[in-house]
């Protein structure tokens, strides 16, 4: 297949997936709705302790944007598979000439784009609110940061996908992968109340580089060393997803799904 080919494959997965989500319109809407609930309900809180000011606000709203969009796109893949397979296609779709890989991916570059879209919409009015116009300039660059920090958590993506093809119970791996995620993104509170060693863990992982790097770009501190962390955690993450899937779909072929 030529390259033109290729591309009008990846570009109808997409357009097919975009239409997909355009038929759950309430979800697009929690999408947006939810970090103003969440760090909402938090500020709120913490209100009767201590006074909240609009910095500490858009620390934990940023920082449930990330949690939350980190986690959608962590389960894209893996969903995707486990779908297929409960509705007796993803044989037909491995069978293909067309790769699984430009499958996924074109899925998961859906999610991107809505999860990308999702925090601009939702974080224009906070951002506007606290630092004015400079604040929705300074918004524009931490896009190209969500970007790159979602590449690395499409490879953890992808290589639970691969996982998912041998189980199951899709749900539980998912509960247990949000969870453990959830708990070390340090996007939500200071990782300092963490063991040492955990901390090396949280700081190793894309979603605090993600976080810790947007959060500077927005606050005016401009970029941090981090930058280069979510550069090399793009590249390992990624080769670590490719590589656990490929050796999955390598024995599919041989034996089938089972």
């Amino acid at each position: 297949m030529r390259l033109r080919d290729w591309l009008s494959l990846f570009w109808a997965i997409m357009l097919n997936e975009l239409r997909i989500i355009a038929r759950e319109p309430g979800g697009l809407v929690i999408l947006l709705l939810m970090p103003y609930l969440v760090a909402g309900g938090m500020a709120f809180m913490a209100s009767f302790f201590t006074r909240v000011s609009g910095i500490d606000f858009i620390r934990e709203f940023i920082g449930f944007e990330v949690v939350m969009v980190s986690m959608i796109m962590v389960q894209t893949g893996a969903r995707f598979i486990s779908e297929e397979r409960s509705g007796g296609r993803l044989e037909h779709l491995i069978a293909t000439p067309v790769s699984m890989y430009i499958i996924l991916f074109a899925t998961s570059i859906v999610m991107v784009i809505v999860n990308i879209s999702a925090y601009l919409v939702a974080s224009l009015p906070v951002i506007y609110g606290v630092f004015g116009v400079i604040g929705l300039l300074r918004l524009i660059p931490t896009l190209v940061i969500m970007f790159i920090g979602l590449m690395p958590l499409y490879g953890i993506g992808l290589a639970l996908a691969g996982v998912v093809v041998r189980l199951r119970d899709v749900d539980a791996l998912m509960n247990v992968v949000t969870a453990l995620l959830s708990v070390l993104s340090g996007a939500t509170y200071p990782i300092y109340i963490l063991p040492r060693w955990v901390d090396a863990v949280v700081v190793a992982l894309p979603m605090y580089q993600m976080y810790q790097t947007a959060l500077g770009i927005v606050m005016g501190s401009g970029v941090t060393g981090l930058i280069y962390g979510l550069a090399a955690s793009t590249v390992a993450y990624l080769a670590l997803g490719v590589f656990t899937y490929g050796r999955v779909e390598r024995g599919m072929l041989k034996g089938g799904v089972k």
